[in-house]
């Protein structure tokens, strides 16, 4: 008896669920912190999405003052599973800021849709640091490993970043910048520093 063909959306099912975290390969030179790249993103899904018949596409559209990006998955038998757009505001970007930023979202979009995050092992150095939390959490700010006289400097180089407006105080900060900085803590205060 022949082996029945599963359906488009079996195979993406399974593709979802074979599909892997991705190790880090780069290292992000501000922060020194680990993330994968968009090559090292690709490899490892298209590797596992041909073995379920799907093949990953992106494409890339301009509207509106915005660039977008648009992930969607090929199956063999010429189904389309679309998987969304991730856009970034163009202007005043120049070419090779434009082309990190189309890089940029292609990495997220493809994660995002694939259900996949970096996969960083820090060799236990979070676990083997609860001293450093321990104060951030007894103040409740996370701020509390910037020495007072530095805080304005650190909200005015988190201003000149784009993350936080002038306007606004440190505890406004998005939760992912803070648990960027608070993984970051040294390379955050040597760059208030300079």
């Amino acid at each position: 008896m022949p082996k029945e063909q599963n359906t488009s959306r079996q195979d993406l099912v399974n593709f979802l669920n074979a599909i892997g975290n991705v190790a880090a390969d780069r290292i992000n030179p501000a922060f020194k912190s680990r993330y994968a790249s968009l090559a090292e993103i690709l490899d490892t899904v298209k590797a596992e999405a041909s073995k379920h018949n799907l093949a990953v596409h992106q494409s890339l559209h301009s509207a509106d003052g915005q660039v977008r990006v648009a992930t969607v998955f090929l199956h063999a038998d010429g189904m389309t599973h679309e998987a969304g757009s991730l856009a970034i505001k163009a202007e005043g970007l120049d070419a090779q800021k434009l082309g990190s930023a189309i890089t940029y979202l292609r990495r997220q979009s493809i994660q995002t849709a694939c259900g996949i995050s970096t996969d960083i092992d820090d060799d236990g150095a979070k676990a083997s640091a609860p001293a450093r939390r321990t104060t951030a959490q007894a103040s409740g700010h996370w701020w509390s490993f910037i020495p007072a006289d530095k805080l304005d400097r650190a909200k005015a180089y988190l201003v000149s970043k784009g993350w936080l407006s002038d306007d606004h105080p440190l505890a406004s900060l998005s939760s992912e910048h803070q648990a960027v900085i608070t993984e970051n803590q040294v390379a955050f205060l040597k760059a208030i520093a300079k």
